[in-house]
């Protein structure tokens, strides 16, 4: 070590608080660039995993080879290795619901091939020999075959053909068609065991015409068409080119794992890869511009005390060049410590939040179950994050290093320090001298003669009250778009079954939904689209300039429900008897929530359609052109209906007894179009119950017309979202705003000690306690006022850019200036500031006046 290196040591030592609050700083940027690099790399490896999790660990499989091609993958050094899979053919599955899947496809695999291929038992156990069967779970919810374990089965397994092409077997990639007659070619009988029930394998396309079955690989009765699956050493995205010969006998079915295949292979071919980094490259830009801002500062409040020492050394020979490394020395020494203590505490950090937010991710079903998202630690996010962190230190230090470097000894050693003071300097100190006494007027005079310094730490308080107040804005106006998608929802849940297109039958689905204990109430509303012809209709104002024609929505509910707003609207029932004359009795829904534009500002408001109820209303059903009568019997402003299409749809809505819907649409000619749904409010406290049995009944339905959709389920899922979201926002906010922090405790202190003369000099004139105290507030809040002024400007633009964008969007709803939350804000800054020059001065106050005048500089 030479003698710069023992001077850059000994300063760091004889400055440690300085040291020390740098130090700081750089652990904190070092673990926010450890925490992004580590989440890249623990999301790339959890896809990877759920990849392998669901289509199992193999990237190429091929079909039709002959032993000496065998031979060559097995001996290839480019194969990492392989195991093989019969395919045994088909079998009639005379009991399946399903008509488009008729038959059981029976496969053979090895003892790896059971590992690898991404099989998952839910019941029972694998085939130990070629007697023993594993099933798939959905040949019952999917095709109405209730399979036991111990239950023994023969089935007459063959290749399946059409009966016009006997000559080319089919597989599992070629559909199912009821209108080209099949058969099973030369079937031999099979009898197996059933010793386990698996999940449903994602290697079975959706559109295959057989349900998966699996059996033990027997090397004395291998199948007609072996199947080999091939995991390489070092992939790339199109490992099937390192093949070039065997491309044309790549399995039919699935031949190429795309699904693992995404996440492997060299960075620059990964599309993945190219996603998670750029955010994270963005991420990191933002780390490490505030970091480099931080430490800079730092360096040059160090460069400032030291200039004298600097001066000394140039005087004694030290050139440019070694007074440049010496900086950047100290810059290294620093890191040396800071560095490892950064990437431990990031590690760390990433590893607990990721144990918080996992249980959420896998509510959200972002997450699998079966494959944990745990902190994955790899070498080249660790080398990133050294990396990155070096070059951080090296560029905040560079400038400064520049400036020692090109300091003389004499600028230096006089250290000639002009403070150029202009008219609005000189009228701010007046002012505040008026105001506040000579305490005021020397608290605003430091920091003007501060320059440079006082503007960074301004800078750094307001950049954290720009990050606080607009985060937080943002997360109230998030919380605002969430609470909006689903307040307006009337139903709890509403289901859709194509099973019957009767009206008037009652659907199984629908007496099972309104039998459940967690439904409070329910409603069938059958929707008919419509239009209406508008000559002769008294519209409102809001609707000037409508057409001939305009959209309208035909309401068909039960009896009990219609009868139930008859009476609310006080209409006799016999008023609303079967249709007469080719007119049908209605009732006008005459509301709709329209957005309304006011001053420039958005607002929701209820609006009429018609000012008067009109004798009829004619409308057109389908494609026919046919004019059907309607005759209004009321004007009704509120119908408690489970369908927020009545009032938000923008149709004009008109309700009628689904008994008369029937005979409309038998008047009507032509296709029509129409929805019927069941719509259900849950019991207060049990919608998540609902929910879950809703599902389970939408599994047993066999004919893929019953669907469903739950508002209820979707804002839970915002609401997770948000929070998650929330945890990283609010973290990353909170590590930057504590570097910005200790990079105004560093400046505060550093600046405080520089002082200590200055301070000494006011006593011994006469400043007593009391009035250093004052003048010490007083800069304190005036550094506050200056970040409230850089800071409140911005933050309102941001917050009103973003309310802005928000409500070009989906969402409107009034911007309400967060003033509390601002002022909030610049008041905690100050009392930070207040207390950090406070503790800063505690010791100088201790100081003797005169040993403190007669210190060299």
């Amino acid at each position: 070590m030479n003698i710069l290196h023992q001077y850059t040591f000994q300063s760091l030592k004889v400055n440690r608080r300085r040291t020390l609050f740098t130090g700081m700083g750089i652990v904190i940027s070092v673990a926010m660039i450890t925490a992004v690099s580590v989440f890249a790399s623990s999301f790339l490896n959890y896809m990877e995993r759920k990849a392998i999790y669901e289509t199992g660990d193999w990237e190429l499989a091929y079909s039709d080879l002959n032993e000496t091609e065998i031979q060559y993958l097995n001996t290839d050094k480019q194969v990492d290795h392989t195991f093989t899979v019969d395919d045994l053919g088909y079998a009639v599955l005379p009991e399946s619901q399903n008509e488009y899947k008729p038959y059981w496809f029976i496969r053979a695999c090895d003892e790896e091939g059971f590992q690898r291929l991404g099989l998952h038992l839910v019941s029972g156990r694998l085939p130990e020999n070629e007697n023993e069967l594993l099933v798939s779970e959905h040949v019952a919810y999917n095709g109405g075959v209730e399979i036991e374990l111990g239950q023994t089965i023969t089935l007459q397994t063959g290749q399946r053909v059409l009966q016009e092409s006997p000559d080319q077997p089919l597989n599992q990639n070629n559909p199912y068609d009821p209108e080209q007659p099949e058969t099973i070619a030369d079937p031999q009988p099979r009898n197996y065991t059933v010793v386990g029930i698996m999940e449903r394998s994602d290697l079975e396309p959706r559109w295959s015409p057989g349900y998966t079955a699996i059996t033990a690989r027997s090397e004395t009765d291998p199948g007609v068409d072996p199947v080999v699956y091939v995991k390489l050493k070092h992939s790339g995205q199109r490992p099937q080119e390192d093949f070039p010969q065997l491309q044309i006998k790549l399995y039919p079915a699935a031949g190429v794992n795309n699904n693992v295949l995404r996440f492997r292979g060299p960075f620059w071919e990964n599309s993945y890869f190219a996603m998670v980094a750029s955010a994270a490259t963005l991420t990191l830009l933002i780390i490490i511009t505030g970091s480099v801002f931080l430490i800079y500062n730092a360096f040059a409040i160090s460069l400032t005390e030291r200039s004298r020492q600097f001066g000394i050394l140039a005087s004694v020979g030290a050139t440019s060049r070694q007074k440049f490394w010496c900086v950047v020395q100290e810059g290294l020494m620093i890191a040396l410590a800071a560095i490892p203590l950064g990437v431990l505490a990031g590690i760390c950090g990433m590893a607990v939040t990721l144990r918080v937010i996992n249980p959420m991710l896998q509510s959200l079903e972002f997450l699998s179950a079966d494959v944990p998202f745990h902190t994955v630690v790899s070498f080249p996010a660790v080398a990133l994050t050294v990396i990155c962190s070096v070059v951080m230190i090296v560029l905040a230090c560079w400038l400064p290093a520049l400036k020692a470097a090109r300091m003389t000894p004499i600028q230096a050693i006089r250290q000639p320090q002009k403070v150029k003071l202009k008219r609005r300097h000189r009228f701010l100190s007046f002012a505040a001298g008026k105001l506040w006494g000579i305490e005021g007027e020397l608290a605003v005079k430091n920091i003007q003669r501060s320059g440079r310094k006082a503007g960074l730490t301004i800078l750094s308080l307001a950049v954290s009250l720009i990050l606080f107040t607009t985060v937080t804005s943002i997360m109230t106006m998030m919380i605002q778009a969430v609470g909006m998608t689903s307040q307006d929802e009337l139903a709890d849940a509403w289901v859709t079954d194509y099973s019957s297109h009767s009206f008037l039958e009652e659907k199984p689905s629908f007496t099972q939904l309104r039998q459940l204990t967690s439904v409070a109430g329910t409603q069938r509303i059958t929707q008919v689209y419509a239009a209406v012809h508008t000559q002769n209709l008294d519209f409102d104002d809001y609707w000037s300039g409508i057409g001939e024609e305009y959209p309208a929505l035909l309401f068909a509910v039960d009896d009990e429900t219609y009868a139930r707003i008859l009476t609310e609207n006080q209409i006799s029932e016999a008023m609303m008897a079967d249709p007469a004359d080719g007119v049908i009795p209605g009732i006008l829904f005459n509301r709709y929530r329209a957005q309304i534009t006011e001053n420039g500002k958005k607002r929701y408001a209820d609006v009429p359609f018609l000012k008067s109820m009109p004798e009829t209303l004619k409308i057109s059903i389908g494609d026919a052109g046919e004019t059907l009568a309607i005759k209004p019997m009321a004007l009704a402003a509120d119908m408690d209906l489970y369908s927020s299409e009545i009032v938000y749809g923008g149709n004009l809505a008109v309700l009628i007894p689904v008994s008369n819907l029937n005979t409309l649409l038998t008047e009507a000619k032509g296709s029509r179009s129409y929805s019927d749904k069941l719509y259900l409010r849950a019991v207060p406290g049990q919608q998540e119950t609902m929910i879950q049995q809703i599902d389970e009944i939408g599994k047993q339905n066999l004919t893929h017309s019953f669907s469903w959709y739950s508002p209820v389920q979707n804002q839970r899922e915002d609401k997770t979202l948000l929070t998650i979201v929330s945890i990283f926002i609010y973290g990353f906010i909170t590590l930057i705003c504590m570097i910005c922090l200790v990079n105004v405790i560093n400046t505060i202190s550093t600046n405080i000690g520089l002082r200590r003369k200055e301070f000494a000099m006011l006593r011994s004139v006469g400043m007593d306690e009391k009035k250093f105290n004052c003048m010490i507030r007083l800069e304190s809040v005036f550094y506050g006022l200056g970040a409230a002024a850089i800071g409140i400007p911005v933050s309102l633009y941001l917050i009103t850019l973003l309310h802005y964008n928000l409500m070009q969007g989906s969402f409107w709803f009034s911007f309400t200036m967060p003033w509390p939350m601002m002022l909030g804000g610049v008041a905690v800054l100050m009392l930070m500031v207040m207390t950090m020059m406070s503790y800063a001065t505690r010791k100088v106050r201790k100081e003797n006046i005169i040993e403190t005048l007669k210190e060299e500089e």
